[in-house]
């Protein structure tokens, strides 16, 4: 089955029930359904066929999740964008993902019109997310749009992340991998038809709240977005929107305690909070637990994996309230139903409780690859397994604890960053002679990027020239927020920096490493 079916479901069962709405728009699942359809047969009249490419660099709107189900009805395949990225970020993406044509939110459009002579490939340009007319046709209730039988292991779906070097990598997920993942998360997070509304904190173009998206329509419930988060506007929907189940990362919650009128806000309707993308500070978790008094879940994954591998389930959470908070609440939580998940040595075998390994996984949920990256798939997936790069220990009670990463990623407010892309820019300052680039704590981000500089003789930039020097080649979450000027760089035989070396100074009072 295609990943809309649930749509169909409840445009047939309850048509007047609220799918979906956006702030500009409320929109029932019947009008949902026929906006749909509508654009699926919009979509074949400008040539869209089954493994055909649109990207999509918008915030959160109606339309951005129409188009994710559009494309899947049609078994042609959406490629997100991450809007934050500059648009020499953006051009190797969408040069990369063949894409024909591009959907952008109207604020994007002087950033993209830079890149349309680099783009040749695209055949037309359209803006979403605007007040007036859909950018695509009406359909009248007996028109349809004329589909194959569904392949299950069509991929509908390429997300770039990015690889140890930072260079962008599209992970294909195809109708089997995000049907396998709705269906265990709602496992986890079970909606109720008609009852519950969800609201995803994080951006389209992260898998996560894409799974809260398909999940909330597939069971028949709600979907509340926001274009862009602000923690307090976010606040303030979780009251007054009535919201029951809610994703945030870490940073986003801690931001939305910080909130002055968190306190006088009325939270009764929250059922669940779901968090992740980065490490949770226990003591902010607690936090979060005492402010919002409702169950929380954890979910830990790749993009490669559909989302999520493991979770931390709120029975997890729970404790005797005479006892001291359980050690599980460091942890990642167990696997879900749609993976098996392992902790290995380097030779495949499995570590023993307390031993570090790197986590692997199988399941419907793993991609079918990156696209047009052969090596980069088959060092991935080895012997049937996704390999993550995430070192972990496993208790005996088959809980897993993040302890450090094989890769040098940073992951700054649930935002990857890759040190090597962030160096390669600093090697471009007239006055670096040597940079490395590495994640230290942040009490709100998680971690934030610091770079250590060795500079040219006779040079003295301030720290602060040397940020915006960044700044007008990166997105912002990816330049350092702290420059240290150093004379040496400790590197190994091989010329490599010992990255592990200079970050011990800055974790050495932390539980653990990421």
């Amino acid at each position: 089955m295609r990943i809309s079916e649930g749509l169909w479901r409840h445009a047939r069962w309850s048509p007047e029930q609220i799918a979906i709405q956006d702030g500009r728009r409320r929109v029932t699942f019947g009008e949902f359904a026929n906006e749909v359809r509508g654009l699926c047969q919009s979509l074949q009249k400008k040539g869209v066929k089954p493994g055909d490419r649109v990207a999509v660099v918008a915030t959160n709107c109606i339309e951005y999740v129409e188009l994710y189900l559009a494309l899947g009805e049609l078994d042609a395949i959406l490629v997100p964008v991450n809007w934050r990225l500059r648009p020499n970020e953006m051009a190797p993406i969408l040069k990369d993902s063949t894409a024909t044509l591009v959907f952008f939110s109207p604020k994007f459009e002087a950033a993209l019109s830079s890149l349309r002579a680099e783009l040749p490939q695209v055949r037309e340009w359209m803006t979403i997310g605007e007040d007036g007319p859909l950018p695509w046709e009406a359909l009248s209730e007996t028109e349809a749009p004329t589909l194959t039988a569904c392949n299950p292991d069509a991929v509908i779906i390429q997300m770039y992340t990015s690889g140890t070097t930072g260079a962008p990598r599209g992970a294909m997920l195809t109708h089997r991998n995000l049907r396998s993942m709705v269906a265990s998360w709602l496992i986890e997070m079970p909606l109720q038809r008609g009852v519950d509304r969800s609201f995803p904190g994080t951006p389209l173009f992260h898998i996560g709240a894409v799974i809260i998206a398909l999940c909330s329509l597939s069971s028949g419930s709600t979907l509340v977005l926001l274009p862009e988060f602000q923690p307090a506007e976010a606040v303030a929907t979780l009251a007054a929107e009535e919201i029951t189940h809610a994703l945030f990362v870490p940073a986003m919650l801690r931001w939305m305690l910080l909130e002055s009128q968190i306190s006088e806000l009325n939270f009764s309707h929250l059922k669940t909070i779901v968090y992740g993308a980065a490490p949770m500070p226990v003591p902010l978790l607690r936090e979060a637990m005492s402010v919002f008094h409702c169950s929380f879940l954890q979910g830990y994954g790749l993009t490669e994996s559909s989302g999520v591998l493991t979770a931390l389930r709120p029975d997890d959470h729970c404790w005797p309230t005479e006892e001291s908070p359980p050690a599980r609440l460091a942890s990642a939580g167990r696997a879900i139903y749609a993976s098996e998940v392992r902790v290995v040595h380097p030779d495949g075998k499995s570590v023993a409780p307390g031993e570090v390994g790197e986590i692997v996984a199988r399941g419907d949920n793993i991609m079918t690859g990156y696209f047009g990256m052969p090596e980069a798939t088959a060092s991935a997936l080895r012997d049937g397994w996704l390999h993550t790069g995430d070192l972990a220990r496993i208790d005996e009670q088959g809980f897993i604890y993040i302890v450090d990463r094989q890769k040098d990623m940073i992951i700054v407010g649930g935002e990857n960053v890759y040190p090597q892309e962030v160096e390669v820019v600093l090697h471009g300052h007239p006055a670096v002679a040597d940079v490395a680039v590495i994640g230290i704590p942040h009490a709100v981000w998680g971690e934030e990027v610091l770079a250590l500089i060795i500079l040219r003789p006779e040079t003295q930039p301030t720290d602060r020239e040397v940020i915006q020097f960044c700044r007008q080649q990166l997105a912002r979450y990816k330049c350092p927020t702290k420059v240290e000027f150093r004379e040496t760089i400790p590197r190994n035989a091989a010329g490599k920096i010992l990255k592990r070396e200079l970050r011990a100074p800055y974790w050495m009072q932390q539980e653990r490493l990421v």
